[in-house]
């Protein structure tokens, strides 16, 4: 009996050490998670809240006047799913990527009065920004066209 119990402390103790490195893997992750869904939620849902605005309220205006506050109302809902199904996509993209300390740097920042200052101005640019990017994409689709021989 005297060795039975540091034979059954030593192996707990081997149980434990074995299992601490698969427990901290999974905290870790759990926390890269986390962070990531925060950063994406700070960085990327408004820019995606905007595109999925605009594009449930174009097919709204092929609905009747009188039904296309409901039905507006509708297709929110009904699209929900797929925007967080999307916004999924980016948490899962964003804890692959970035390290644990990187996303805590991302977070701290697209958190901050800059950071979310930097997201309104970047997914809110003015009339006159959006019209000279416009000009020089169709000045890219002409050279590309031009130097390739392809029709334009």
């Amino acid at each position: 009996m005297r060795f039975a119990y540091p034979m059954l402390l030593a192996a707990a103790l081997a149980v434990q050490i074995l299992a601490f490195p698969a427990g901290a893997a999974a905290d870790e992750a759990s926390d890269k998670a986390a962070l990531a869904r925060q950063v994406v939620d700070l960085a990327v849902v408004p820019g995606l809240e905007k595109h999925f605005g605009r594009m449930i309220g174009q097919a709204a205006e092929k609905i009747p006047s009188d039904k296309r506050d409901a039905a507006r109302d509708v297709l929110t809902k009904e699209s929900a799913s797929i925007r967080e199904d999307l916004v999924g996509v980016f948490v899962g993209y964003y804890a692959d990527a970035y390290t644990l300390a990187e996303l805590k740097e991302l977070a701290a920042f697209y958190g901050s009065p800059l950071g979310l200052k930097m997201v309104r101005v970047q997914e809110n640019p003015p009339e006159a920004v959006n019209m000279a990017v416009q000009q020089q994409i169709v000045k890219l689709v002409a050279f590309l066209s031009a130097a390739t021989g392809a029709p334009r």
